[in-house]
């Protein structure tokens, strides 16, 4: 069995497990006398020392086991964490972290851990507890007499296993070179993970002190994980069943292991010529066993390759385009049959939609949690006091939307640590609480998901950012005197801008802000920003739910079709010439008490047409572009349908106003229109 084949579910279980360590130890910083917490991040690191075991990757193994030293000495009572363990704990953490990451990347540990084993070895001398050779299965100490009720109590085998004639003659004939056959039962950890590894490890382990002759399930069936916890191995050795036992309960992860002579019966008059492994079971044991049948717990989750996630969901879009075709060819030709036919099968391929999407969805938990200890390290550092409160950690989003908003959302909270929330006693002098709050929330709305990043700090001065606009040379004072308080608020996401004093690891650079922008107006989203002196800041991100398959409004510009899609749409309107007006060399109308600048869309994606750029009646979409709504004149409004989006290759990547692009039902291409950087 190759291990190779389980990098994959390595690193996705390391991750867990990691991030499991992160925020339980966030939670015992807060409480170092609650042992339930130690338990959880004990149970953490000894899972990740078994796999990485497991897989040869021997530095993680190595001080995740002298971390179990110091945390089984703190939930036994033999020491007493302080800030001092937390901090190393956390140094530990974020070694792993490092060692996982090499893996990844190289395929091989490079960091060295030596200086961190050896703080965690002083630790464990320090409670009067010397350090231990590293194994793979914590074992507990028995009294001999513990022992001997064990032995005595034993469990034992009630499978019976069938054998062939070949099977039978290998048994036979180490039974010859004195070789005593075995049947071994080997139950596994209800939480096991890497199943097929463990076996895997077992096998090794047996095959170094004998030989093993059968397996139910079959080796392949074990390679593949069809099986539930326990599985049966015949095997033929010199060795005692003790010696057996022990060679696999080195393995990591294996909750119990029953060894029994085989009753080798060889004679003619033996019904069906069967060999089987025959004992009883206590009755204690088989009234255990009954309950544990009663609720046989069943998998609900499957591991999937995003790649495959990506590929299903562009056949649905594949099939989304057919179906828009062919209802195209019921209408044309007017094929009754067709068009009822094609009514059900519109029904199933929405439905199919509704679940690949939803397969796709993945909790903003995943981002979320890196911010709890992002938070404190950073707080720690510039001597403030914070508390972070997350909510709706549940609400789900696309993969894709998952992956792009970790970093916008890393220079946000950052933004708010650094620059927003005061220190301490600052605080304290304006009559506030001498700890901060910065609240990271996420809730659905309508068909977008907004985050909010809000915090309880000194707020921005729109003056000051009209001033630093004007030092910096990205306005001049008579712009800065036009704009409004939401415009002077609106410059912190300029190229270039920074209102810090001096430049730190933090901030000063005049790089973040208006990449935050440019990333979330990548992802059709927009951000908004409000903030009050001494009473705080607050940001709000909006995202589609889901970036493959959309809603979109169908236009056509002379002989051209374009999609704009439907989340930038206000509403559609017609408009007479003699309602237009040119202000400042601008065309505007005034829509229900507003100014909207109206543009001609054919002029801005310079299609060719011999029509005037105004027309008696005019044709406009209104759309908003962040706090702003333009219109835009079109020739035709083809209408509302839900669109593939398609990428546009490497070579148009970053291509100002076009989005992507979709194949419409008769085969054409039209290009999205991504209204936000159209103008």
């Amino acid at each position: 069995m190759s291990m190779s084949q389980y990098m994959s579910v390595f690193i996705d279980e390391s991750r867990e497990h990691l991030q499991l360590m992160n925020d339980s130890l966030l939670e015992f910083e807060q409480d170092t006398e609650d042992v339930k917490i130690v338990n959880e991040i004990f149970r953490a690191a000894h899972t990740l020392k078994g796999m990485s075991a497991t897989m040869g990757f021997n530095r993680i193994a190595e001080l995740t086991h002298h971390m179990e030293n110091v945390l089984d000495n703190i939930r036994n009572g033999v020491s007493i964490a302080d800030g001092t363990t937390v901090d190393i704990l956390f140094e530990c953490l974020d070694t792993l972290n490092l060692l996982v990451d090499e893996v990844i990347e190289t395929g091989q540990e490079t960091t060295e851990v030596s200086d961190l084993m050896s703080k965690l070895d002083e630790m464990v001398k320090g409670a009067g507890k010397t350090t231990t050779k590293p194994s793979s299965k914590i074992e507990k100490k028995e009294t001999p007499e513990e022992k001997k009720e064990e032995i005595q109590a034993e469990k034992e085998i009630d499978e019976q296993v069938e054998f062939n004639e070949y099977e039978k003659e290998i048994l036979a004939a180490g039974k010859g070179k004195e070789m005593a056959p075995y049947l071994i039962k080997v139950e596994l950890d209800e939480g096991c993970l890497l199943k097929a590894a463990r076996t895997y490890m077992v096998f090794r382990n047996l095959e170094e002190i004998g030989e093993v002759i059968k397996s139910i399930p079959s080796v392949q069936e074990l390679e593949e994980e069809k099986f539930d916890n326990s599985f049966l191995v015949a095997f033929i050795s010199k060795k005692s069943i003790e010696e057996i036992k022990n060679s696999i309960l080195e393995v990591s992860e294996v909750k119990d292991v029953l060894v029994s002579d085989i009753d080798i019966n060889m004679s003619e008059k033996t019904e069906a010529r069967e060999i089987k492994a025959v004992k009883k079971i206590s009755e204690k044991q088989n009234k255990v066993k009954k309950s544990k049948s009663m609720v046989k717990k069943t998998t609900t989750t499957v591991r999937v390759d995003t790649e495959k996630l990506d590929l299903l969901m562009n056949l649905v879009g594949e099939l989304v385009i057919n179906k828009t075709r062919l209802a195209q060819l019921g209408l044309e030709y007017n094929l009754q049959d067709l068009s009822e036919t094609l009514s059900h099968v519109d029904r199933v391929t929405s439905d199919i939609q509704a679940v690949v999407t939803k397969v796709r969805m993945v909790p903003i938990e995943t981002v979320f949690n890196r911010f709890p200890r992002m938070v404190r390290d950073l707080s720690k550092d510039l001597g403030k006091d914070i508390d972070l409160i997350i909510e709706g950690k549940e609400t789900e989003l696309d993969r894709t939307v998952i992956d792009e908003i970790g970093d916008p959302l890393v220079h946000l909270i950052r933004n708010s640590v650094d620059h927003g929330v005061e220190l301490p006693d600052k605080r304290e002098s304006k009559g506030k609480p001498r700890t901060g709050t910065i609240l990271l929330k996420a809730e659905h709305e309508g068909n977008s998901v907004v985050i909010t990043i809000k915090d309880d700090g000194k707020g921005m001065d729109t003056e000051v950012l009209a001033n630093k606009a004007i030092e910096k040379g990205i306005l001049t004072l008579e712009e800065v005197e036009k704009l409004s308080h939401e415009e002077k608020l609106n410059l912190i996401f300029a190229p270039g801008f920074s209102t810090a004093s001096e430049i730190t690891d933090l901030s000063g650079r005049g790089v973040g802000m208006d990449v935050v922008k440019t990333k979330i107006e990548a992802l059709s989203g927009s951000i908004e920003m409000s903030s009050e002196v001494d009473k705080g800041t607050e940001t709000r991100i909006k995202l589609p739910l889901t970036l493959a398959i959309i809603e979109a409004l169908m236009i056509k510009l002379e002989e051209e079709v374009y999609a704009i899609p439907l989340a930038n749409i206000v509403e559609t309107i017609d408009i007479a010439k003699e309602d237009i007006r040119t202000v400042q060399n601008e065309k505007v109308i005034l829509l229900r008490g507003e100014i909207v600048p109206i543009l001609n869309l054919s002029s801005i994606l310079e299609v060719k047409t011999e029509k005037p750029e105004i027309e008696d009646r005019n044709t406009v979409v209104i759309v908003k572009a962040g706090n702003k709504k333009i219109g835009f004149i079109v020739d035709v409004l083809i209408g509302q349908q839900e669109i593939v989006i398609k990428s546009l290759g490497k070579m148009f990547q970053g291509t100002k106003g076009i989005t992507g692009a979709t194949v419409l039902g008769n085969g054409e291409v039209a290009l999205i229109l991504d209204v936000l950087t159209l103008v």
